[in-house]
């Protein structure tokens, strides 16, 4: 990776740790979802438009399909990790999804896009991978009751699937398609709007509570998380996607320190060796 492509993914990966906290914090549940996603179609609007006009792309049928793929694999993994969390408990699902995400987000890279990681790029994946996991709590799975890890594990895989896919997806259009990160996801963040109304008209009331309680909390995320994951495609254009995926779940690493320090949760030593292994995995990236 070259130091811009991996200061890209690491910027985005603080970012997506900060605003997870500030998520995290604030409990809103689906209502927070819609109105957070309200407010990031809103502040990428008048960016999109600004891009259209310095660097116009059009908009063929493949990238709108594209953006309109993305938005419905979005859409579902919000929907069945929130499912996930009701049936089981959220260290069984968290870890998984999060652990299994960009293990087959790399092997999709390597059977889709032809990509070939070196030795020390494997090593780095590998490390990196490793310490998701630690870092998650996958080793407190073991402990949890039978019925529900096996419902975790079940409903964790299957979210981990989903970022795979959407995260292979959107690296497709950006790498294939030469779609302007800013106006592709500017789009996917509309089209995800527009999935999720009749929920927002069905909750209406709920809605309007959760943003009289949470109005900063809403505005904070919704500014934050688009920035994040937007920073992650510029990263795709520069880098291996089979690279930048792994890399970019150092969000848990910084999200435990912040945890630690805002919300006061303790930080545990299996948490530092998951620490400890992901930062050998961005050094070895980093040589590769």
């Amino acid at each position: 990776m070259t130091a811009t492509s991996l200061a890209l993914v690491l910027a985005g990966a603080m970012l997506h740790a900060f605003w997870n906290v500030v998520a995290k914090r604030s409990a809103g549940g689906p209502p927070f979802v819609i109105l957070f996603g309200w407010v990031s179609a809103a502040i990428a609007t008048p960016v999109m438009l600004w891009q259209w006009q310095t660097h116009p792309q059009a908009m063929t049928v493949g990238l709108v399909l594209a953006a309109l793929s993305s938005a419905l694999v979005h859409a579902a993994y919000s929907l069945v990790l929130q499912q996930g969390y009701r049936v089981s408990d959220f260290a069984v699902v968290y870890p998984i999804a999060r652990g299994v995400g960009p293990m087959l987000a790399v092997i999709g890279s390597v059977l889709l896009f032809g990509e070939t990681p070196s030795l020390p790029g494997w090593l780095g994946i590998a490390l990196i991978v490793a310490g998701v996991f630690v870092t998650a709590g996958v080793l407190d799975i073991f402990s949890a009751e039978p019925s529900r890890c096996q419902s975790g594990v079940a409903w964790g895989s299957l979210t981990g699937a989903l970022i795979a896919v959407y995260t292979l997806l959107d690296g497709w259009a950006v790498k294939s398609l030469g779609a302007t990160p800013i106006l592709f996801y500017g789009a996917v963040l509309w089209f995800r709007v527009l999935l999720f109304a009749p929920w927002a008209i069905r909750g209406h009331a709920r809605i309007r509570a959760c943003w009289r309680e949470n109005t900063l909390a809403v505005i904070l995320v919704g500014t934050l998380s688009p920035l994040a994951y937007v920073l992650v495609l510029f990263a795709v254009q520069l880098a291996p996607l089979a690279y930048v995926a792994p890399v970019r779940e150092v969000s848990m690493l910084v999200a435990a320190f912040v945890g630690a320090k805002f919300l006061g949760e303790s930080l545990s030593r299996v948490q530092i060796l998951g620490a400890v292994l992901m930062a050998s995995g961005v050094l070895a990236l980093a040589l590769a």
